[in-house]
């Protein structure tokens, strides 16, 4: 089980990862203006802050700051994997492969390119969506985990 685990892991981060990576780039080739109306727009941002633009301007400190959280995340992956279904196991490789994502871009654009735009909420990318379903995931699944213990 651990061995199957670990490799689904694998695999969903790197294709996950490719998915935000090309979107991405596709974006930041193609997208000559934005596009859309004031419910849904695509348009380039460069982030550089953290989520909802806290911690701005500090690109080495949020590198770190990312590389801290996704350690901790991976060591609790290491340390827990015997208990790790792949319910959450896929809820770990979104959140993980969305940090990864973005740590990417902080690494090699300097800020995290967001592009997606709705409505009055902040603009977003792939990374942002893995990183928030995962988590909701995440949250339900333990929710569900714990309930099953206690009853």
């Amino acid at each position: 089980m651990k061995n199957k685990t670990v490799r689904l892991i694998v695999i969903l981060v790197t294709i996950l990862i490719v998915l935000d990576q090309t979107s991405k780039i596709l974006i930041s080739n193609i997208l000559q203006f934005p596009f859309g109306n004031d419910y849904f727009k695509i348009e380039i941002s460069n982030n550089t802050g953290l989520a909802l633009g806290f911690n701005d301007g500090s690109n080495v400190k949020n590198i770190f700051i990312m590389i801290f959280v996704l350690v901790i995340v991976i060591r609790f992956v290491k340390n827990q994997i015997e208990l790790i279904d792949t319910k959450t196991a896929v809820a770990l490789s979104m959140i993980l492969a969305g940090g990864m994502g973005n740590l990417l871009d902080r690494i090699f654009r300097g800020a995290v390119l967001d592009f997606i735009k709705i409505g009055n909420f902040p603009i977003f990318n792939i990374a942002d969506i893995l990183v928030f379903v995962g988590a909701i995931l995440l949250i339900i699944f333990l929710v569900i985990f714990t309930k099953k213990i206690e009853v």
